[in-house]
């Protein structure tokens, strides 16, 4: 995060937010947080690396939520491969 913000260098880190959110969707599924990573850098167009930390982890704070997520809300409900979504959705 630090190399993202201070040093303007375009980079995925992940939290425990983005890290569930990957997971949770298929967007980059891993079983640790450097393999999440590897996979989203991987994946990530260079031109959205930087906001692409951002998005996710709102995401994962706000909608993707670890214990009842929002999928009513969520923009990519329809993509998403987590079963276990919620029953507002």
């Amino acid at each position: 995060m630090v190399l993202n913000e201070a040093f303007g260098e375009p980079t995925i880190a992940v939290d425990t937010h983005i890290f569930r959110v990957a997971n949770r969707t298929g967007l980059a599924p891993g079983a640790n947080p450097m393999a999440v990573e590897r996979a989203l850098e991987a994946i990530t167009p260079p031109a959205f690396k930087k906001g692409a930390h951002h998005w996710l982890i709102l995401h994962g704070r706000y909608v993707c939520v670890a214990r009842k997520p929002k999928c009513a809300l969520c923009v990519v409900r329809d993509l998403c491969r987590f079963p276990e979504k919620s029953v507002d959705a």
